[in-house]
């Protein structure tokens, strides 16, 4: 017969429904998983310190009946010591409503049930509605073990003995451990226990934390402990080394007596002692560590300590990074701190205070041990910039930053100076550095001052890439004290007040000489006229192309000046009623040995054309090397005709009626 309600019972409707299947629930077999409590280990250990308080147990799935609003289920767990009568722990009350996403629940058993030791078969009921109702469901049983008695059971333990006495220099530097003999013939000896080492420079019980300990699976013989060679060094100078031990179970109880002593003879060096506290040439100037710092060298320096020997290592701790091991040659002593572990904690994002520094003293051979510990020295450091982080960081020179551009008055090319800019203020922009913050500023400088000439300072509502205007003009007298005729580099740095950057070099030309007036050019086609017109009968014929030569005296140009040339037509000669549609320029750069360029004023019919009956044509040109003016011409005019007696004007097609 099967007894498993309808999927669609209602939760209201559990009192009927567990009246239908109480007797056979009430000899059901367990429905539900074992109760894990939360803190034992895999095997159901129970570790010491959580047996003085209350223990967390999770139940975890829900059961068939679960209660709704206003009813209660409950949990009552059963105590079954092995080799005792089971019995039942209170009854815990479970308050509806509980839902199946609420699992796993977790419950408490109450503290004084762990009090004495037991090997525990724990399993639970669930009564549903009534404590004693007989509509209940089952869990499988869970196996734990409470164990409160130390190794031992309070007897007093045999000494241990060190296999190698006397120990010996050459030992120390062979091994990295020595063996010591524990007998092991001690009381309750269980797996995984431990053994606990102190070792003492006289035969007092110790006062000093445990120098190491070690876990044994095997429960008889002789247990065989591994001390590092480093502890034992710690020792050097004392004529006898002696040893105690505890032991520690896997659950955490420790034997309250220690053992018997044991000893062995020491003939080693005494230990590096007296060591000085640890100096930062770098902080001790300013309190403070920086990029300037760490551009020339940050260093920590030892000055002394006593017992020094022959093959002696340090090996620096910065903010709790150790350096490689370096010789100790000499004393004192300086060990350079590399700039990866000057910002490995954050120093480039954030002041730091308080970052410790420390050295250790370590033996030649010794490749274990920590070696002796000098005192602490704290600093601060603050790599932190404005702008954004160099890649080739802490170099000052930082090329992701942009370059300044400067701005004449006048001239209308940034980074281009001339005597148009003479005795007025000149401008300088940049794009501003990532992520500004306000206060931070950038700083000009021109290579005429020391001092920066020009001051951003970073405002509220900023961002990187936008570009901005220094915050002042500079005067005119800084270009001029600079040079009247050169390139200039022009650079800026970025400032947070505490670390700087600097920004590749714009270069700047600058010519003031003031500028040439460079002959006229002329008009070949013109000589061919008794008045130097420009007719229909001009050869090669003008409707082809004007010609224009350019001498430019007084001086000759140099390869690579750019020339310049400017055409303008009238509607009446000389330079009456401009036709805006037939201004052009025309542009020729210089060659090797050159001394004069002809020009050819086209197309026609946008530029020639137009000037018809009586018109004119001006043309000039301007001279300019590396961008910048050298000079201009005066302006030369030719009278241009294209009408005939007849009236008619001449053109590609020759004699054209009404063209014009």
């Amino acid at each position: 017969m099967d007894t498993t309600p309808a999927d669609t019972t209602p939760i209201n409707s559990q009192a009927d429904s567990l009246i239908e299947v109480a007797s056979i629930e009430a000899f059901a077999t367990p429905t539900l998983d074992a109760p894990e409590l939360v803190n034992a280990l895999p095997d159901g250990l129970i570790p010491t310190r959580y047996l003085f308080e209350d223990l967390p147990v999770r139940l975890k799935d829900p059961w068939r009946f679960l209660p709704g609003e206003g009813e209660s289920d409950w949990v009552t767990f059963i105590w079954d010591v092995q080799g005792s009568v089971p019995f039942e722990l209170e009854p815990i009350e479970l308050r509806g409503p509980i839902t199946a996403d609420q699992f796993p629940l977790t419950v408490n058993i109450p503290q004084s049930y762990f009090q004495n030791n037991a090997v525990v078969d724990l399993s639970y009921r669930i009564n549903n509605l009534e404590q004693d109702s007989e509509a209940f469901e089952t869990s499988w049983i869970t196996t734990i073990t409470i164990d409160r008695t130390a190794p031992g059971g309070g007897q007093l333990f045999n000494a241990a003995r060190f296999l190698i006495d006397p120990i010996t220099e050459f030992d120390l530097t062979s091994n990295t451990t020595l063996a010591v003999e524990v007998p092991g013939d001690y009381l309750d000896r269980k797996t995984a226990d431990a053994v606990v080492t102190y070792l003492s420079g006289s035969d007092t019980l110790p006062t000093r934390p445990a120098n190491h300990e070690q876990v044994f699976n095997a429960i008889t013989g002789t247990m065989l402990m591994q001390v590092p060679v480093s502890e034992i060094r710690k020792f050097a100078g004392n004529p006898v080394l002696y040893l105690f031990y505890r032991v520690r179970d896997r659950a955490g109880n420790t034997s309250a007596q220690y053992s018997l002593v044991a000893s062995a003879t020491l003939l080693i060096n005494p230990a590096p002692a007296n060591l000085s506290i640890p100096e930062v040439p770098a902080y001790n100037a300013d309190l403070l560590v920086n990029r300037e710092d760490a551009r020339t060298i940050v260093s920590v320096r030892v000055r002394s300590y006593t017992h020094r020997l022959p093959g002696d290592q340090c090996v620096v701790e910065w903010d709790g990074i150790k350096l490689p091991a370096v010789a100790v040659d000499t004393l004192p002593f300086s060990v350079p701190v590399p700039w990866s572990v000057l910002i490995a904690n954050g120093a480039n994002l954030r002041r730091i205070t308080n970052v410790p520094v420390r050295y250790y003293i370590l033996r030649a051979g010794d490749t274990v041990g920590p070696g002796v510990r000098s005192p602490l020295k704290q600093v601060t450091v603050d790599m932190t910039v404005a702008g954004q982080e160099n890649p080739q960081a802490p170099i000052l020179l930082n090329r992701l930053l942009a370059l300044v551009n400067i701005h004449g008055a006048v001239s209308p090319i940034p980074n281009r100076l001339d005597s148009r800019d003479a005795d007025k203020p000149v401008r300088a922009s940049f794009t501003l550095f990532d992520n500004p913050v306000p206060g931070e500023r950038a700083l000009l400088y021109w290579p005429s001052r020391t001092d920066p000439v020009a001051t951003y300072l970073v405002k509220a509502g900023d961002v990187g890439g936008k570009v901005v205007d220094f915050d002042n003009l500079i005067d005119w007298q800084v270009i001029k004290d600079g040079n009247s005729s050169a390139s200039t580099l022009v650079h800026y740095r970025t400032d947070n007040g505490v670390n700087q950057q600097l920004s590749p070099d714009q270069t700047v030309f600058i010519n003031l000489v003031p500028p040439i007036k460079y002959a006229a050019p002329s008009f070949p086609q013109s000589l061919q006229h008794p008045n130097k017109y420009l007719t229909c009968y001009t050869q090669p014929p003008i409707w082809l192309g004007i010609s224009v030569l350019v001498a430019p005296a007084p001086n000759v140009l140099m390869p690579g000046d750019v020339v310049i040339l400017t055409w303008q037509g009238f509607l009446n000669y000389p330079d009456r009623n401009p036709l805006p549609a037939t201004n052009e320029t025309f542009e020729y750069t210089w060659a090797e040995n050159q001394t004069t360029h002809e020009f050819t004023v086209q197309p026609y019919e946008t530029l020639i054309r137009p000037l018809s009956d009586y018109a004119g044509g001006s043309a000039r040109y301007s001279v300019f090397r590396n961008n910048i003016l050298l000079g201009a011409s005066r302006v030369a005019y030719v009278p241009i005709d294209r009408k005939h007696a007849t009236g008619n004007y001449c053109g590609p097609n020759g004699i054209g009626p009404g063209e014009k």
